[in-house]
């Protein structure tokens, strides 16, 4: 290759003398040229505004002033190369022989500190081809040759991934430009195996001090950083003797001491000085890069989104008073060329500099493909140029207007002190690509909880000034708390940090990384539900070192968990913190006083150790947690991101929003709110809005909208939300359509379309007359309406979310139709809406539980959603004494509690509703609510029983079959066909006779109880019904297997096998329970044969057929089926105890303490502790021993006497542990 070789050299103002040296093959050739050059501050003011301001504003007549300066670059680029090639006869035969091998040929441009930004030498234009030098040649690099010291140069393996480390100082803080910009484009197009060749690290905080830390760090460790990216300012300026207005704002130390005249020197932040803000010159920063063994710099100013664009270049004075505050583009310019020549002195290797404050896309995008260029083992001058022809081959650039052409190739110049190779040069394209798209959020893979919302479909544009809060705020505090209206994307801006900050190092500890854990409080978890979170993530981390989570109290999980967080680096999201207070303020809280109170100390307490807590609220909660959190506030969308949601929305609906001046009303109504944005936008693309006068008049209905809302800071809303809604509500639905949709009031977030055609059911006497005789189609296409205005969310099927700020929206449209009605209380026909929606949802609560109980496990997902309304209805049943609505609501809430273990909120609400329908006095049903009282006396019984208060259980029990046995005396004594009404008392009566047989089964020991089971199996016959039938014939295996007077493990088998045979095929939980307890018969048999010293094929036959039923059972169990899976589990752990695998029969074990606990079973867990207790004392294990046993100890003891048999179990095991370990 050859080398061209030009040397700039300044002989008075605007005059130069360019000395060209060609070298390669045979003698170098040599010319001189001395020419005039002047780029006047007009010229740079234009470059200025077309690299950075023209696609912002691109409106007449900016194209043809783009033209005009697009042209004038061409100019400058020509006139240079006359003055070079054409100066003399030297330089005329040197440009002849270099045309012909300028494909191979490298440009070193060689100048001094001074002049680095004086002449835009990358503009070189042939005149006869149009050719840019720096596009055609492979190199073309500003180069320094004769370096103060040797530049280091490291050749790295090519497996090894390219460590770059992020410096993104602003150090105006919120008042800067976007804080991730390049940088955060680079982190969101990492993905696959791009991500696994690049380890990227961003400084916190971004301070001179920090980042010598942090690099002579990385050098201790042997893993130096090959690039440090500097993506902030610089600013050109003399020392403090010139006594300047910018020295005196920006004196905060110089580095290298006072030097004469002016140097460049970039700006890091300083937060102990007021300004924040540290001057760094080159001879600094160049001496701790070479002492750190980083070879390469890259720089690179950014412009920001927040500040109107001008329309046009303004115009430039030549000469400006002394103490003028700097442009920063011509600073940018300056101070980068400038200090890159001084940083090359020091040794540095390479350096890479953005010189002026281009878009992020296009930044980003070269970036990107440089270092993709030098992880591929090109030389970093070559992977510049290749960057170059890739900006020039693609130069659309689409920022807030439709696409537009723009040259900005010309932006990056790199420096070079030798040809810079950090990789070995592979053969070929490995497949290495980093792909930037708008919108597009950071994943990060395995660091995240999967918990964490996903981006929104759209995408995610900006936040970056919310970003950058957060970010710095974590650089000094451990509790931050983001706040703002609703709407404003307050969960989706904690979710996008979450992933650039564990992307980023943000939780990078010695041992590796911490990880993000999500936790929403919509619904009611106080700390030690909470701290589940924290025991599933570092459960297993725990173990390996002894500590066993699941044999810890709450107090001590807590202490395990700081002490944990002191270690490793933790970034939890504690999300819609509001209820815990109540929302709005003054609304009862499901947290108790001294629950609220525990979160707050738990915050408080964690302040001293590496996690740090970002919350998210409507409301600035200082009620709650007073001077606690620092507070962010989420800030307006700015208007170009505005501009990017819109695109988005638009391509979201098959459109294109291309004219997006005609749309600037519209958007700047939002006042940046995304969720108003995403409302409005979508309605006027929907109504076909495009000219400039239709989106006035459209802007204009919604001010004057405005007038009948307000803001309601309370309600954390403003009222161009509310117009916005209100637009799309009335110019899309008719009259009666906004009466039925005023009726989403009573919905609590989830909507599903077969509630609403119940409250229109005409069948129904409380039907609402509005909804009368809507079909499902009907009912759908409505829903499907109301979500196109964005009131809703579709799930498809019929199934519908209501955004979490629009509640109070569709209690106005209520309050609007129906206020004045539903003002009435009691038994009155204007409160039909009240009414229809609470029988509707007890009705299909009664329906999802009789789904279930036919084997139908797939209504658990859709309970989950109704819950909210469920109780909701459940709370206004109970209020206006629609008794039987209370119980329809329960026994779907009964289903979902107990599938999903939450067996203390189902203790709470059986409590809630017992005086309702009991006289506590008597036990015995209140006047006429007989029928309810029955169930209620079946919710009560089986607490009674989970609480291990057999005397209690029995009674209650006895007290309903009497019950059930008296309402059916009409129907046993019939000899013809029965009615529905009598079949339902006779199935009554045997569910009655089934929990009254399981208690005397498994609580009394009474074998009387298989006569209760043979009297439950005729009624159920008689009536036909199988299901019920088929838990008869599992009770009886049962009996046959635990009662010592009656057991007879074939008798049993036979049972439980004629069970599984009547359980449906899709009923997976049924048969799953079935299976689990014919492993249950195999593992006795196991036993029984061990005892008898059977050989043995004969053992390992029972034990295979024990451990493959119970494989089958985890097969088919549904993961939310908590109770059964933790049988499977814990019999899967005697199993592999009994086969000595200790370690497998464990990991079982524990799984099944996981499951107890999270359904409130403390005797179940302790049951299983002891069981593990007991292994790890038989294997010598005693320590681990001790901690389990104390645990199961714990949990017997909250029973009492009821557990008096275990208690005293573990209290000699204990013993014998204590002794064993002399203590």
């Amino acid at each position: 290759m050859l080398t061209l070789r030009l040397t700039q050299e300044t002989i008075a103002e605007n005059r130069y003398r360019a000395r060209l040296r060609l070298e390669g093959d045979g003698l170098p050739q040599e010319a001189i040229a001395e020419f005039t050059f002047e780029m006047s501050a007009q010229d740079r003011e234009d470059m200025r505004w077309y690299l950075e301001d023209y696609l912002q504003y691109p409106m007449d007549p900016a194209p043809q002033i783009a033209a005009r300066i697009e042209a004038r670059l061409a100019e400058i680029g020509e006139l240079l190369f006359r003055a070079l090639f054409q100066a003399n006869d030297d330089a005329r035969d040197l440009w002849a022989t270099l045309r012909a091998r300028l494909n191979d040929t490298r440009i070193e441009i060689i100048t001094g500190v001074a002049e680095a930004a004086a002449i835009p030498w990358e503009l070189l234009r042939d005149p006869k081809t149009g050719v840019h030098l720096a596009l055609r040649a492979p190199v073309f690099v500003r180069s320094h040759p004769q370096t103060a010291q040797k530049p280091y140069c490291p050749t790295l393996n090519p497996d090894d991934p390219i460590r770059i480390l992020l410096v993104i100082a602003r150090p105006g803080r919120d008042e800067d430009v976007p804080f991730r910009s390049v940088a955060g484009q680079l982190v969101k197009g990492l993905s696959g195996a791009a991500r696994q060749r690049f380890d990227l690290d961003v400084l916190r905080p971004p301070t001179f001090e920090q980042l010598s830390k942090a690099l002579n760090r990385a050098k201790d460790a042997g893993r130096p950083y090959h690039i440090v990216h500097f993506d902030g300012h610089g600013t050109y300026i003399d020392t403090p003797e010139s006594g300047g207005a910018i020295w005196r704002r920006l004196s905060p130390l110089l580095l290298s001491g006072p030097r004469g005249g002016k140097h460049g020197y970039l700006l890091f932040e300083n937060p102990d000085r007021e300004d924040n803000s540290q001057l760094v010159d080159g001879p600094a920063l160049g001496k701790l890069l070479v002492g750190a063994n980083v070879p390469v710099l890259v720089l690179n100013a950014c412009r920001s989104a927040h500040a109107e664009p001008p329309p046009q270049p303004d115009p430039a004075a030549d000469d400006a008073p002394a103490d003028a505050e700097p442009a920063s583009v011509h600073d940018n310019v300056r101070a980068f060329g400038s200090l890159a020549q001084e940083v090359i002195d020091a040794g540095v290797a390479g350096v890479v500099a953005m010189r002026y404050n281009v878009y992020v896309v296009t930044a980003a995008q070269f970036v990107a493909d440089l270092y993709a260029a030098l992880v591929q083992g090109r030389p970093l001058g070559q992977a510049v140029t290749r960057g170059r022809q890739q900006l020039d081959a693609q130069p659309m650039r689409e920022i807030a207007f439709q696409p537009r052409p723009l040259r900005d190739w010309p932006v990056p110049v790199v420096y070079e002190a030798a040809p810079l190779q950090l990789f070995p040069p592979q053969a070929g394209d490995d497949g290495l690509h980093i792909t930037l798209a708008a919108g597009e959020s950071a994943s990060a893979e395995g660091a995240v909880d999967q918990e964490m919302p996903a981006a929104p479909d759209v995408g995610f544009f900006g936040r970056d000034e919310t970003l950058l809060a957060l970010d710095r705020a974590f650089d000094h505090d451990t509790v931050v708390l983001l706040h703002a209206y609703a709407g404003s994307g307050k969960t989706t801006t904690a979710a996008e940090f979450a992933r650039w900050y564990a992307l980023t190092g943000g939780l990078d500890f010695p041992g590796g990384s911490g990880p993000v854990l999500f936790t929403t409080f919509e619904r009611h978890l106080p700390l030690p539900r909470v701290l589940d979170k924290f025991g599933q993530i570092f459960g297993p981390m725990l173990e390996q070192n002894a500590i066993h989570w699941l044999a810890l109290d709450d107090d001590d999980r807590r202490a395990v968990a700081l002490q944990v967080m002191a270690q490793i680096p933790v970034l939890w999201i504690w999300d819609n913190v509001e209820p815990v207070a109540g929302f709005p303020t003054g609304t009862p809280s499901d947290w108790t006083d001294a629950e609220q109170a525990a979160l707050k100390r738990f915050l408080q307490d964690a302040r001293g150790t590496r996690a740090k807590f970002l919350l998210t609220s409507r409301r600035d909660e200082r009620g709650w947690l007073s001077d606690l959190p620092t507070r962010i506030p989420v800030p307006p969308m700015p208007f170009q991101e505005r501009v990017q949601l819109a695109r988005a929305i638009a391509g979201k609906l098959g459109k294109r929003l291309d004219e997006v001046e005609e749309w600037r009303p519209l958007l700047a109504y939002t006042q940046g709110n995304p969720l108003t944005l995403t409302t409005v936008v979508g309605q006027a693309l929907r109504d076909g809005l495009s000219s400039a006068d239709q989106i006035a008049a459209y802007v204009a209905q919604l001010r004057r909208g405005e007038a009948v809302f307000a803001d309601e800071p309370g309600q954390g809303r403003d009222k161009s939300l509310g117009a916005s809604l209100s637009y799309g509500f009335t110019h899309t639905f008719n009259e009666t359509e906004r009466q039925q949709l005023a009726l989403l009031h009573f919905f609590q977030g989830f909507v599903a379309m077969h509630t609403l055609q119940l409250m229109g059911d005409p069948d129904n006497e409380w039907h609402v007359p509005a909804l009368r005789g809507l079909t499902p189609e009907q009912v759908i296409a409505l829903l499907d309406r109301a979500a196109e205005v964005g009131l809703l969310t579709a799930f498809g099927g019929g199934f519908y979310r209501i955004h979490p700020a629009l509640p109070w929206y569709f209690k106005q449209l209520n309050d609007q139709y129906y206020g004045e009605r539903l003002a009435v209380n009691g038994e009155h026909p204007d409160q039909q809406p009240i009414r229809a929606f609470v029988e509707a949802m007890g009705q299909l609560g009664n329906y999802y539980w009789r789904q279930y109980e036919r084997g139908n496990r797939d209504v658990i997902g859709i309970l989950r959603a109704e819950e909210a309304n469920l109780r909701h209805a459940r709370r206004l049943a109970r209020w206006h004494g629609w008794w039987r609505a209370v119980i329809n609501t329960m026994q779907g809430l009964s289903v979902l509690y107990d599938h999903t273990g939450r067996r203390g909120e189902w203790a709470r609400s059986v409590d809630e509703i017992v005086p309702d329908f009991v006289d506590l006095t008597t036990d015995d049903p209140r006047p006429g609510r007989e029928e309810q009282w029955d169930l209620v006396t079946g919710y009560r019984m089986k607490l009674a029983l989970e609480k291990r208060n057999w005397t209690e259980a029995e009674k209650l029990q006895r007290k309903a079959v009497d019950w059930s046995r008296e309402k059916a005396t009409a129907a046993l004594s019939k000899t013809e066909q029965l009615t529905n009404t009598e079949k339902n008392q006779i199935r009554s009566l045997a569910v009655s006779l089934h929990y009254l047989g399981n208690i005397m089964r498994d609580h009394l020991q009474d074998p009387e109880c298989v006569k209760i089971y043979r009297e439950e199996l005729d009624l159920v016959r008689r009536v036909g019904d199988h299901y019920v039938e088929s838990m008869a014939a599992f009770n009886l295996g049962t009996a046959y297997t635990v009662l010592p007077a009656l057991r007879d493990l074939g008798t049993a088998e036979q049972w439980y096998s004629r069970s599984l045979d009547m359980q449906d095929d899709s009923d997976r939980l049924g048969r799953g329970k079935c299976l689990n307890q014919l492993g249950y018969v195999a593992y006795e048999r196991f036993r029984e044969t061990q005892a008898m010293d059977a050989a043995e094929a004969e053992l390992l036959t029972h034990l295979n057929a024990a451990l493959d039923y119970y494989q089958k059972a985890l097969a088919l169990l549904p993961a939310n089926a908590i109770n059964d899976l933790a049988v499977s589990h814990h019999q899967l752990g005697v199993i592999y105890s009994s086969v000595r695998q200790t370690d497998r029969a464990l990991e079982h074990w524990q799984k099944t303490i996981n499951y107890m606990e999270r359904v409130g079973n403390m005797y179940s867990a302790g049951e299983t502790r002891f069981s593990v207790a007991l292994t790890l004392y038989q294997h010598n294990r005693l320590a681990d021993a001790r901690a389990y046993a104390e645990a199961a100890l714990r949990n017997f003891q909250v029973y009492g006497n009821r557990a008096a048999d275990m208690i005293e179990q573990t209290q000699r095991l204990l013993q014998d542990i204590n002794q064993a370990l002399g203590a």
